[in-house]
């Protein structure tokens, strides 16, 4: 390591993000959140803060057609200084990601090591229901099913474990993949065992969709290695998705897939579904093209359930929209849902993201996975942004160019 990688003060800053970033703070607070000051010196160090406010100005846009469309002020403030926040992270995270880029094999190796150990110590508590809650998610996976505890760790839910972890897991899986770790079953079992004790379906489906696509596409320039991987995953993926059928065709998998099919899920309806019809009605009846406005979803969510859709049965406090696309909707109204679709598209063309494997497969993920939950304040989110932008590890490079 070079003096000009800091990586012993990188890495306080990144175990905070992945493991503690929420731990003993009231819901809704993240320690990054409170960094925000620290951020903001950085960038004034390295002389970044103009273009901080020139992203800034997209948030500008839309504030006075959504104030004389009438806001709660209070909600509107908090929920807007909460969303500058998030994009100060982004900007930093940004920034880390590409000056520090040659530091992040060593990073991606300390967390997942202490991610490592952190799971063991889970399945050591597991079986003590008295402590298992704080390592475990304890909520039913889907309608009808007993409570199977899933994996969070020291987060508050076992999807946005999955997801934060994800460039990590994804990162190791891709070096075996190419043959490029020594001990390839315990690098594999590190990456992928935790991920399946989440028994996150919309993460893991997401991967599997990105890494279906990335591989076929790039069959051509992909190692052998990987081509052969491929092929006896599959064959194995296959066999016991038969066997699973023909042994235990109640099991939790099949069931949970049955219930999405006949929408009997909540969670699957909620995200997929729900969320994009609630916010269109929003901004139908509001502001179709700059949307609500932060912190106005839970001001008119009540009053919206009962009278429009007619709905008396019980509500939750708060009322969210559990999907980022659609809680942008909500929010920026199709200004900001085409924006963001169009600033991800632009800058995967203009940066050439195509060229590299590795930040391909992570960008095809999470490009599906915002359609199917997730929030636009979702730091794990931001993050992986952040890193598809940021980082690229040359040993995944592809060598496409255009003309």
């Amino acid at each position: 390591m070079t003096r000009h990688t800091p990586y012993h003060q990188l890495i306080i800053f990144v175990v905070i993000y992945f493991f503690f970033n929420s731990l003993l703070l009231p819901e809704g607070l993240l320690y990054t959140t409170l960094l925000t000051p620290l951020m903001v010196y950085f960038l004034f160090k390295e002389h970044q803060l103009k273009r901080l406010m020139v992203w800034s100005l997209a948030l500008l846009i839309p504030i006075p057609f959504q104030w004389i469309h009438g806001v709660e002020i209070k909600s509107y403030a908090i929920s807007s200084l909460m969303i500058v926040t998030v994009l100060i992270f982004l900007v930093t995270a940004l920034l880390i990601s590409r000056k520090y880029r040659f530091t992040f094999d060593k990073i991606f190796r300390k967390i997942l090591v202490i991610n490592t150990v952190f799971v063991l110590l889970a399945l050591v508590i597991l079986p003590f229901g008295e402590v298992r809650g704080l390592l475990w998610y304890e909520v039913p996976i889907t309608k009808g099913m007993a409570i199977i505890p899933r994996l969070k760790l020291f987060t508050y839910e076992a999807s946005y474990y999955a997801l934060i972890m994800m460039p990590v897991f994804l990162y190791f899986m891709m070096r075996v993949f190419y043959g490029l770790e020594k001990h390839a079953m315990l690098i594999i079992l590190a990456s992928v065992v935790p991920l399946l004790l989440s028994m996150s379906f919309g993460v893991i489906g997401a991967l599997i969709i990105a890494l279906l696509v990335g591989i076929i596409f790039y069959w051509n320039r992909i190692p052998v290695s990987l081509k052969r991987f491929t092929f006896l995953s599959t064959i194995f993926m296959l066999t016991l998705l038969i066997l699973m059928w023909m042994v235990w065709p109640e099991n939790p998998i099949y069931f949970r897939i049955q219930n999405i099919f006949q929408g009997k899920d909540t969670s699957a309806m909620g995200r997929l579904v729900y969320s994009f019809m609630f916010a269109y009605d929003i901004i139908v009846q509001h502001n179709f093209f700059f949307g609500i406005g932060p912190g106005q979803i839970k001001i008119i969510a009540h009053d919206m359930i009962v009278n429009h859709y007619q709905y008396h049965g019980d509500l939750e406090t708060i009322v969210r929209i559990p999907n980022s696309m659609a809680e942008m909707m909500a929010i920026y109204g199709m200004y900001g849902f085409i924006f963001k679709l169009f600033l991800e598209i632009y800058f995967f063309i203009r940066m050439r993201i195509y060229n590299n494997l590795y930040v391909v497969i992570l960008f095809i993920f999470i490009f599906i996975y915002q359609f199917t939950g997730s929030f636009i304040s979702n730091i794990a989110e931001i993050g992986i942004w952040a890193f598809i932008f940021g980082l690229q590890f040359t040993e995944f490079n592809t060598n496409i160019t255009t003309k």
